[in-house]
């Protein structure tokens, strides 16, 4: 070993020594960044013999700072954020209606029973005013207790709605950066490139893991380092393309299911773009749940999407709430919904007609028609009721108990991730205890080779 290969050795292990102080300085000030994956020193042989035997004591060079991150364990991430955000979403929303039921004060039992009690008076004593009152007020309460049911299940999807159109908002605004964090990093690695700095693939991630948690699915980081994003087949992102999901009513009523589509291309009249349709079934995420919640009515209190005739006449109740008579009524519900649209003040219906339609069905009081005897409404009604509750009560124990078994996966996953790929102090300082160790005996190596120089240029001087 020459003086010149002990100062090439020395001051290439200085220049390590001072890269890996300031890599530690990073981890140690990045480490309560949200995002930030821990740094690590990139080195490589600085020379190299003909045959590709390092010199000895050739040293190393710093190539620059890389990243200890584990792109299984990222990818695992992703997807498992989508399945406990989409499961959280569907039983927040549905838990709102379940307390709403649980509720024994505004519980459906009483103005039910109350109001077919009122019915068999009248029916007993059809000339008889006060009777008659008596049943409209009994009715009046009854379609209140549905209308706060009716109003509760209108909010759940009417918050649903503007959720939804922020996240398709946010995840668009997703897709764009994405795309053009991909190009950035394809610019990195052209010829002569230094590959993509750290922070960039840092925010990366982050975007896609706040990708998964609106809308799961396919997504992930390429070989190369560029982010897909796919739903349904459809490609959100795609190398340095982003499109745009879009999610528009199916017609102008205000509970009309909600259709969604990807849309490539510019969005302005002249040129519109090309759309592709997306299956609601396919999402996952806040968004898949929240689709599901902003949905048709019959569909949110059948969540398993299968028609249960048990509800029937409970959902009628709900439209004869507001006044409106539902298709194929029973008598019951085209009874309440002409007392409901006098009641609600539209000036359509006449008080003679909610007499005549109050005293025609108290007249099948005492009748044992399956159809239209009172008894067998009421059960329909009392049957409906309960099964709207417990229907509930299931769905949310069944959306909750998923949702807080993934999110125990998913704390597993995020603990493995940062045990990799986190900053740990304790490991740090010992980094920079070694760091300053090696640039101390660096430094007394070259001040030892200096001395060595100087005795042999005063020695071959004499």
């Amino acid at each position: 070993m020459n003086a010149n290969s002990i100062a090439n050795t020395a001051f290439s292990a200085l220049q390590g020594a001072q890269a890996g102080i300031a890599l530690t300085a990073q981890n140690v000030g990045g480490q309560t960044t949200v995002g930030f994956t821990k740094r690590r020193l990139e080195t490589s042989i600085s020379q190299v013999l003909s045959n590709g035997s390092p010199v000895l004591g050739s040293g190393v060079s710093v190539d620059g700072f890389g990243r200890d991150w584990s792109a299984l364990l990222q990818q695992q991430r992703v997807q498992q954020a989508g399945i406990t955000a989409y499961h959280g979403s569907i039983a927040d929303g549905l838990a709102r209606l379940d307390a709403q039921a649980a509720d024994a004060s505004i519980a459906m039992d009483v103005p039910v029973n109350d109001f077919f009690a009122s019915l068999a008076g009248l029916g007993r004593n059809p000339a008889d005013a006060t009777a008659l009152d008596v049943v409209k007020a009994a009715g009046t309460k009854l379609l209140a207790a549905a209308q706060q049911f009716k109003t509760g299940v209108e909010t759940v999807q009417s918050d649903a709605r503007s959720a939804l159109a922020g996240s398709v908002r946010e995840l668009n605004t997703i897709g764009h950066e994405l795309a053009l964090i991909n190009r950035d990093i394809a610019t990195s690695q052209s010829v002569g490139g230094a590959g993509p700095d750290p922070a960039v693939l840092d925010r990366r991630d982050s975007l896609l893991q706040r990708a998964g948690t609106l809308v799961g699915g396919n997504l992930g980081v390429n070989a190369d380092g560029q982010a897909y994003v796919f739903i349904d087949g459809q490609p959100l992102v795609n190398g340095f393309s982003s499109a745009d999901l879009e999610a528009t009513p199916q017609s102008a009523a205000a509970n009309a299911p909600i259709r969604l589509s990807m849309r490539f291309g510019a969005a302005d009249a002249a040129m519109p773009g090309a759309h592709a349709s997306i299956r609601a079934s396919t999402l996952q995420g806040q968004l898949g749940g929240q689709l599901e919640l902003a949905g048709d009515p019959s569909i949110l209190l059948q969540p398993a999407g299968t028609p249960k005739p048990m509800l029937k006449e409970f959902t009628d109740l709900f439209a004869a709430a507001s006044g409106e008579t539902p298709a194929d009524a029973t008598e019951l519900t085209q009874a309440l919904a002409t007392l409901g649209a006098f009641s609600a003040g539209r000036g359509t219906t006449r008080p003679a007609d909610v007499d005549a339609a109050l005293q025609h069905l108290a007249g099948h009081s005492n009748s044992a028609d399956p159809a239209t005897g009172a008894n067998a409404l009421q059960t329909g009604l009392l049957t409906g009721w309960r099964g709207f509750v417990s229907n509930l009560a299931a769905q949310v124990t069944v959306h909750r108990s998923i949702n807080t078994a993934s999110a125990a996966v998913e704390g597993r996953l995020n603990t493995e991730f940062q045990s990799q790929s986190g900053v740990n102090l304790d490991e740090e300082a010992a980094n920079l205890l070694k760091y300053q160790q090696t640039y101390s005996a660096a430094s007394r190596l070259l001040q030892a080779n200096a001395t060595m120089l100087d005795g042999l240029l005063a020695i071959v001087g004499r």
